[in-house]
């Protein structure tokens, strides 16, 4: 299955390193809210290096001596980096002692608590608002100049809106085993396993990807057309665009304002306009059998936005008498969006950490 997806603004012709050190690449979860300091659920603010989000709150439960669906977590968060993100416990009439965390882990895995507040409400699955990057590259090599122009270029026009690499898995195995799974069909109505919700949703997101790629080609990724529906770019409100005015044209070019392509399920069509819903069909015209089994799993309906403008993006070139710059670019995310798609028009990145992909996650 194809993975080459098309650049908005061509390859990068720079390279760099990424995740050379654990540090280059730091990540912190914003809520959207506080807390309110009351309530049944401790929510914990962590901060770790070299440790999966899964695994961490598996820790967190035996610790505490609770049971593991007792612990929830709004996203997931590499594991080849250091990141901050929150944690709910749901414990009744104790205040958890977590000062000992760290005794839980090896090195060079590295965990410690932040802050340990109540809540009156459990901490669900996308329930933060955005997450903020720092991240270094370092042995960028070619021509800086030609990279500060894309800098300014994707700060302004945004890019592509792509699932990154880790949906799909080590090597695209959620795709090869998400494909048999899917056009094999459900085979009952028991809820799906975690692993299949994760061929399931690789499937869904190689579909849009596909999409978008061509649309980035045409492109309509960054432009409206009437019965579009379209969302603003920092928040979940959506509008049916009835005729694209002057307005709406300024809008979309300050990157307000984008298309969203709807996510394959039962009456995805209604989701776009009939003109960004043909374009959609002969995307995925060789693809019609997955599509169809896909549709045939029940999926609720939702969307994503074709283009993604960072928030906050701010850089420094640091150009080296000797040897290679380093580039440390910052910016924020809203919940959903991969760092790794922004990157990737960037810079043409090699992850060092990629050595590291086949150790077994999950002791």
């Amino acid at each position: 299955m194809n993975t080459e997806w098309r650049y908005a603004w061509s390859k990068p012709i720079v390279t760099g390193d990424l995740k050379t050190h654990v540090q280059d690449f730091y990540v912190e979860e914003q809520l959207g809210f506080e807390p309110d300091g009351k309530g049944e659920f401790c929510f914990v603010f962590i901060e770790k290096e070299g440790v999966n989000t899964d695994f961490l709150a598996k820790r967190l439960a035996q610790i505490v001596g609770i049971a593991p669906n007792k612990v929830t977590y709004s996203g997931v968060k590499d594991r080849h980096a250091c990141t901050r993100q929150w944690f709910c416990l749901h414990v009744l009439n104790q205040e958890p002692d977590l000062s000992t965390i760290q005794e839980a882990f090896r090195e060079p895995e590295s965990v410690r608590v932040i802050a340990q507040l109540r809540h009156s409400k459990k901490l669900r699955t996308g329930a933060h608002l955005a997450n903020r990057f720092v991240i270094r590259l370092r042995d960028v090599n070619g021509d800086l100049d030609e990279l500060e122009g894309r800098l300014n270029l994707i700060k302004q026009g945004g890019v592509p809106n792509y699932y990154g690499p880790q949906r799909f898995g080590i090597n695209g195995n959620n795709l090869h085993y998400g494909k048999d799974f899917v056009l094999k069909g459900r085979q009952s109505r028991r809820k799906l396993s975690k692993t299949e919700s994760f061929w399931l949703s690789a499937i869904r997101s190689w579909c849009f990807n596909e999409a978008l790629s061509d649309q980035v080609e045409n492109g309509m990724w960054m432009r409206l057309c009437d019965g579009d529906i379209a969302q603003f770019q920092h928040k979940d409100e959506q509008f049916r665009v009835k005729e694209v005015g002057a307005l709406m044209h300024l809008s979309v070019m300050r990157g307000s304002i984008s298309p969203v392509l709807p996510m394959i399920s039962e009456g995805w069509e209604a989701g776009t306009g009939h003109q960004r819903e043909r374009v959609m069909k002969d995307s995925l015209a060789e693809s019609m059998d997955l599509v169809d089994a896909l549709i045939a799993f029940d999926l609720s309906r939702d969307s994503r936005l074709a283009r993604l403008v960072p928030m906050n993006m701010a850089w420094e070139l640091l150009r080296e008498k000797e040897g290679n710059a380093q580039l440390i670019v910052e910016f924020s995310l809203p919940k959903g969006c991969f760092a790794t798609s922004l990157l990737r028009e960037m810079i043409d990145y090699t992850d060092k950490s990629a050595e590291k992909y086949h150790e077994n996650i999950d002791r």
